[in-house]
């Protein structure tokens, strides 16, 4: 079979996460072009009327989403090019969902959430509102969060900094702290297990430094059972503190460098004013 045989050629050339992905990307292929052409696709004579034509059947016909579609499709081009042929097909547009932040009270009921938790050691609920301060009152990245070392951080009564050195880009930079956030960390650091050799700011229960989805999922949790109806995730509450920055009457340029963008052009996406005022602003005239 010339399929089989050369997709396992092509996927002994990619990483492991890559070529599962692909593999799974390529089968559904495989199976679209069967049941669409009643016969095996030929590898080296992928054309792009063929590749536009399934590009048509994933977002038409089964309405997947765009960043699905273009998933299979560099797939697809992926392997017509390890063939030595070129699609030209372009991927679909993303549209993108516009992120609404959390007011002061949903923050403070995010948090209440987290403090008032049963379950779980007192050192890990204080662990995450830290986790959380640093994310909507500091405005990390919920990579640079979990990427903290305990050395990171310097605390005193009137200032405070963590000092981020795997940003975006490979960039460091120092974030200050609010008064919120010093005592958010302070609290975590007098309780943080005393047993770990781990060097993390941020550890799990066996000591080990905690991962993106570890966060992510610790956020989606609280924000049940705060009753919030809003969609919240980690990139959510960065949202919320860059979106609170403005409205307090900071400028872009400072929001820039805390929150580490290359491109004054990313952080000015901020500048998005709320319903509220737009209606305070035109009552205003």
């Amino acid at each position: 079979m010339e399929w089989q045989k050369t997709l396992e050629a092509y996927l002994r050339t990619l990483r492991e996460s890559t070529a599962n992905q692909y593999r799974l990307a390529l089968a559904d292929f495989h199976r679209w072009y069967v049941q669409t052409y009643g016969e095996e696709p030929a590898p080296a004579l992928l054309t792009d009327e063929e590749a536009r034509e399934y590009v048509a059947y994933l977002s038409g016909v089964r309405n997947l989403k765009a960043a699905t579609v273009n998933l299979r499709l560099s797939a697809l081009k992926g392997l017509a090019r390890f063939c030595g042929r070129r699609l030209t097909v372009r991927g679909v547009r993303k549209v993108e969902q516009p992120i609404e932040p959390l007011n002061g009270r949903e923050l403070g009921r995010l948090i209440a959430a987290v403090e008032g938790f049963w379950w779980g050691a007192e050192w890990m609920k204080r662990r995450n509102v830290a986790i959380i301060a640093l994310l909507a009152r500091a405005g990390l990245r919920v990579g640079e969060v979990v990427a903290l070392d305990v050395e990171d951080v310097e605390l005193n009564e009137r200032s405070g900094w963590v000092l981020v050195r795997r940003g975006k880009g490979l960039k460091e930079r120092h974030v200050p702290l609010s008064k919120e956030a010093r005592k958010a960390l302070g609290a975590y650091l007098e309780k943080r297990p005393w047993w770990t050799e781990e060097a993390a700011l941020f550890v799990t229960r066996t000591g080990q430094r905690m991962d993106v989805r570890a966060v992510q999922r610790m956020v989606e949790a609280a924000t049940q059972r705060a009753g919030i109806a809003k969609r919240v995730t980690p990139h959510v509450l960065r949202h919320t503190f860059a979106t609170r920055f403005l409205r307090r009457g900071g400028d872009l340029a400072t929001l820039q460098a805390i929150l580490g963008h290359a491109n004054l052009a990313t952080t000015a996406r901020y500048l998005h004013p709320d319903a509220a005022r737009v209606q305070e602003m035109v009552e205003s005239l």
